[in-house]
């Protein structure tokens, strides 16, 4: 029997466009809280590529208090940290250098330029939670109004 550290919260499954050099997911849980993207052999994901850092990016599970719930429901998230020179990509665009950013289910990293594309990214991000992939399919009306825009 699995204990409560064991059981899967978030996956990273690769993507059809990406090297097949790449390991086909990446399970995080309570005891796998963090992983780390790059060039070494010593990152839990590994992209032998110029145009990929040492260090490109850090992944961790955080747990977080639901906005505007009164009964304070407590979440699991994946965030993600670019440390790279030349950028890590979330859904085509780049995120902020050494700023932590929180992944919603179905959102695609890129490790390279995906030139805009979100569909050339490495790794699609799974929740196995129902809340977040209803949050990621019924977006809040502030969040539906600029990706509309």
């Amino acid at each position: 029997m699995a204990s409560a550290d064991d059981t899967p919260m978030v996956a990273l499954r690769r993507t059809a466009g990406a090297p097949q050099t790449l390991k086909p997911e990446l399970i995080f849980s309570g005891a796998n809280f963090q992983a780390s993207a790059g060039r070494l052999d010593s990152n839990d994901i590994t992209l032998p590529d110029r145009k990929i850092s040492k260090t490109h990016c850090k992944m961790i599970l955080r747990t977080c208090k639901q906005k505007g719930a009164d009964d304070g429901e407590v979440l699991r998230r994946l965030f993600i940290r670019d440390f790279s020179s030349f950028g890590t990509f979330v859904n085509g665009t780049a995120i902020i250098k050494d700023q932590w950013v929180m992944l919603q289910h179905n959102d695609v990293i890129g490790l390279r330029n995906p030139h805009g594309n979100p569909g050339m990214g490495e790794y699609q991000v799974h929740y196995f939670d129902a809340k977040a992939q209803v949050d990621a399919t019924n977006p809040p009306p502030a969040a539906a109004a600029a990706a509309a825009a």
